[in-house]
């Protein structure tokens, strides 16, 4: 990053309270940042940081009277930042270009403008690859695939067969989407495997990350919606519908068949049931299992899974039971020396 705080308040759309001609030459934490470098303010108890901060420059909402450094001022502080970010890697991101002479591409196959295959990609039949995707090395595309324009799909990835992807998804290495979902039946002592023959589809800049995997349908549709953003390692099974913009984090998994809202957000390795259903702005807390259908806009946590406000109740409920436990044998200590004394105290003629 190479950039004056001038060009950076208009990229923004900030105020800037200090030398428009000052150079910044990299992004960093509050507390870490070096002279030269921009960083960001929440604010809160981030705003004590604020005075001590070695940065030249920082976004905030608005300037403490105690900040040494310059200030750009907006009203989401976060949102810039990550504005500056997605900046500064389209600027140093080298992606692959052209046609690898390794790359295997099968009959049929519709390639866009500008399209990229690395090193040992392999498309398969009938594929359709838009305008300016780039598929990193050891990646595979199975036959009748589609990929959308803009797409970035890297190392060692499997895309399998039928598979749709939107426009400006980014899967990360290592993601398998389209695998059979877990689909067997026990008959005569036996697992029998029940085909899958359904599909995946993904919407408009999806995330998917390093090593999750998304099963196809057993038939009909394994749906994620536009902007779902899948963290590594997350299995999401098969005819699993999960709504726009919502967010999974890493070691989730959800069983097939779950339908799942908009805008909901799954805490890291928390586990949803099968055949229920997540109502839209609900939050599950990280570790939940989650057993039954949750409504709207709740929050939810624990094993079952249950209102987030009661279970934290039970947690501090949890803590006392030794307490009580040590009281409960006291008492059955005093009340077996009563009985014991009534049964010796001698009767009266």
């Amino acid at each position: 990053m190479n950039m004056t705080l001038g060009e950076i308040a208009k990229l923004v759309g900030g105020e800037l309270q200090g030398d428009p001609d000052l150079r910044i030459t990299g992004l960093n934490g509050l507390a870490e940042a070096q002279p030269g470098e921009l960083s960001f303010v929440r604010g809160g108890k981030y705003l004590q940081l604020a005075a001590s901060t070695r940065a030249a420059a920082v976004l905030m909402s608005q300037r403490p009277e105690n900040c040494p450094a310059a200030v750009i001022v907006v009203p989401q502080p976060d949102l810039a930042f990550a504005q500056l970010l997605q900046y500064c890697e389209a600027h140093q991101t080298r992606h692959p270009q052209g046609i690898h002479p390794t790359a295997v591409i099968g009959e049929n196959v519709s390639l866009g403008q500008n399209v990229a295959l690395d090193a040992q990609v392999r498309i398969g039949d009938d594929a359709v690859i838009a305008d300016d995707v780039v598929i990193y090395a050891g990646s595979y595309i199975g036959h009748g695939a589609k990929i959308g324009r803009g797409t970035v799909i890297y190392p060692n990835v499997t895309i399998r067969e039928e598979t749709e992807v939107g426009a400006g998804c980014i899967i990360h290495a290592g993601a398998a989407i389209g695998s059979d979902g877990f689909g067997f039946a026990f008959l005569e002592g036996q697992w029998v495997k029940i085909p899958q023959v359904g599909r995946v589809v993904l919407g408009d800049n999806v995330e998917v990350g390093s090593n999750a995997a998304i099963d196809r349908a057993t038939f009909g549709v394994t749906q994620i919606g536009d902007g779902v953003k899948v963290d590594n390692l997350v299995q999401i099974g098969h005819n699993v519908q999960i709504g726009a913009h919502s967010a999974i984090a890493g070691m989730a998994g959800i069983a097939g068949s779950t339908i799942i809202g908009k805008n909901v957000r799954i805490g890291p390795n928390a586990g949803l049931n099968g055949h229920i259903e997540i109502g839209d702005g609900v939050s599950i807390v990280g570790r939940s299992g989650v057993t039954k259908s949750v409504e709207s806009g709740k929050t939810v946590s624990g094993f079952p899974a249950m209102d987030h406000n009661l279970d934290r109740r039970v947690l501090v409920a949890q803590q006392q039971v030794p307490e009580l436990l040590r009281r409960v044998r006291q008492l059955e200590r005093q009340v077996q020396a009563l009985e014991e004394a009534l049964h010796e105290q001698p009767k009266n003629d």
